[in-house]
């Protein structure tokens, strides 16, 4: 282990933890807690002992319906007590939830429920005026024709029911509410979950990578104990509310968010999305105790104050993460908006989330510099990427991560783990870093080409692969470009093929309503070639700097 490492506190990674399960967890935070509230929202303020009762109540259902152990069930879901009793249900039998992006679209979805092997889609009918059914319709034809649990879809050969959330009908699916309306199997339930097994999956949640290709990141019980030591951080105390506008189908809002909160007995307050004026109604109305998230939303929360001040005494901590944290910002938040604590968070969905925080009580330029320490007992080191071998002090390296945290691998893509995890446990990052003399890691950079938009990763390879698809574009390069709200957006050069005539405009309308919407890209330069290596090899960080000059003098010409 890295010598420079943080030497941590006593206590963490093991204590409390018995190789449990989630389901486990939850049944007993409902004997702890039977009357306080653990999930609001969609109209509902669900206590904790109804939850655990919907809970087995849905987890019979499933099991009627034919889901075994170890089967795969794809949540399509906003934030809702749906999306969470979905995830519980499936803890408690020993089937796993395949988080689905509420963003994406046919293709990406499709991708995800073959790759993954889903036996059972759980989406939402219609949301935001998108067509979910529609969507359905295209990856599965004729699926209004079957009965639920015998849906036979050529090209999602291991898909057998769609379920609609809430009690929405239409011909070919159920609702949950009908699932859940059935006799409840309690000696089944029982059966079902003490089979579970600590280091069973419990979500898989997909992310690109530098071949475009999604992968699937597997992880078991485990994030029970990131649970444990992310609330003893931010000091989170029975009766707090916890606002839960992180998307669950990501690992900030399903691990970082609501496993810490549901140990420990508080109250999750769900947004189905984010909407800044009604985030700051709701933590004053609420008072929201916690709350986390990317450099843009305490933006915003920070602009709709100056609009409209509301009494946010109440916040106790939030984590910050995602994007850079600028001292300016962090200041602002910290003052105007009255947190005890903002800690800078760095973490990937390979590792829980959260890799590194600063303290509750460390000083605010902690957080202005993005540094922050191991939150449990794993081991954390910077090296040299090409011998292993652990950097000095203040020496930037590849930040290489082993322990609880680190995924079981990537789901049917053993080539991909083995890249990614080395045989001694080893993840690496392929983010860069470095150690000071008082234990901080700081981030300072990202080796691969990956950039964030607003909190959600975008891979130049995936978008670049759906650009040239166009039929008059020989070839594309994206990177990221500087964004003042978002932190980075996407700036896409493109060559088109001999004798086509193509505008900017026309590229970004064929990205619009085929690729999530934060891939799509903001600015297109048309190119008649790229700059090259001798062996013809695209020299992306040339591009990259013509995206940082434009962005500089755009920025100049408007400041």
């Amino acid at each position: 282990m890295n010598e420079a490492a943080a030497s941590l506190p006593t206590g963490l990674y093991n204590e409390n933890w018995q190789g449990g399960t989630i389901g486990q967890a939850l049944r007993r935070s409902a004997d702890l807690w039977p009357n306080s509230e653990f999930v609001i929202g969609d109209g509902e303020r669900v206590t904790y002992a109804d939850f655990d009762a919907r809970v087995d109540r849905l987890a019979s259902g499933l099991l009627e319906l034919g889901v075994t152990p170890g089967d795969n069930v794809a949540c399509w879901l906003t934030n809702s007590p749906w999306w969470l009793l979905t995830w519980f249900a499936c803890c408690r039998i020993g089937a796993t939830v395949v988080s689905i992006n509420t963003r994406y679209k046919t293709d990406e979805v499709a991708f995800i429920l073959r790759q993954s092997n889903a036996r059972i889609l759980v989406a939402m009918p219609r949301y935001w005026d998108i067509d979910y059914l529609a969507m359905i319709g295209e990856m599965a034809p004729g699926f209004e024709d079957r009965q639920a649990g015998d849906l036979k879809a050529e090209s999602l050969p291991d898909l057998r029911a769609i379920l609609l959330w809430q009690d929405e009908r239409h011909p070919g699916t159920r609702s949950l509410t009908q699932i859940m309306a059935q006799p409840i199997q309690s000696d089944a339930v029982k059966r079902a979950a003490a089979a579970v097994r600590s280091e069973d999956p419990v979500v898989i949640i997909y992310t690109s990578g530098t071949t475009g290709v999604p992968k699937g990141a597997m992880h078991c019980h485990r994030v029970l104990i990131e649970g444990q030591n992310i609330a003893r951080a931010m000091h989170m105390e029975p009766g707090d509310k916890v606002l839960g506008h992180m998307p669950l189908y990501h690992v900030a809002g399903c691990v970082a968010t609501v496993i810490p909160a549901m140990q420990h007995g508080c109250g999750v307050v769900l947004m189905p999305q984010w909407e800044p004026a009604a985030a700051l109604d709701l933590i004053a109305r609420e008072r929201i105790n916690v709350m986390g998230g990317i450099p843009t939303h305490f933006i915003d929360l920070l602009q709709q104050s100056e609009a409209g001040p509301r009494d946010t005494h109440c916040l106790k901590s939030a984590w910050i993460g995602g994007a850079p944290v600028t001292p300016k910002i962090a200041r602002a938040v910290k003052d105007t908006l009255h947190f005890d604590a903002l800690q800078a968070v760095y973490g990937m969905t390979e590792t829980m989330g959260m890799t590194t925080l600063s303290e509750f009580d460390a000083p605010i330029e902690v957080t202005c510099e993005n540094k922050g320490k191991p939150v449990g007992d794993y081991e954390l080191k910077v090296v040299d990427p090409a011998t292993g071998s652990a950097k000095a002090l203040g020496e930037d390296g590849e930040i290489w991560v082993r322990g609880y945290l680190v995924m079981l691998g990537y789901y049917k893509n053993e080539e991909a783990t083995r890249e990614a995890i080395s045989p001694d446990g080893w993840f690496h990052t392929g983010d860069l870093g470095r150690f000071d003399e008082d234990g901080y890691l700081q981030i300072t950079g990202r080796a691969k080409e990956m950039f964030i938009v607003g909190g959600s990763n975008a891979y130049p390879a995936e978008i670049e692969r759906y650009l040239e698809t166009h039929p008059d574009i020989d070839q594309a390069v994206v990177c990221g470009a500087p964004h003042e709200r978002l932190g980075e957006v996407c700036f896409a050069f493109v060559m088109p093929k001999a004798g086509a005539e193509l505008s900017s405009e026309a590229v970004i309308e064929f990205c619009r309503g085929a690729i999530a919407d934060y891939k799509v890209p903001r600015r297109v330069q048309i190119v008649e070639d790229f700059p090259r290596t001798t062996t013809n090899k695209i020299q992306r960080y040339l591009l990259q700097q013509e995206v940082l000059q434009v962005a500089g003098d755009s920025a100049a010409t408007h400041g």
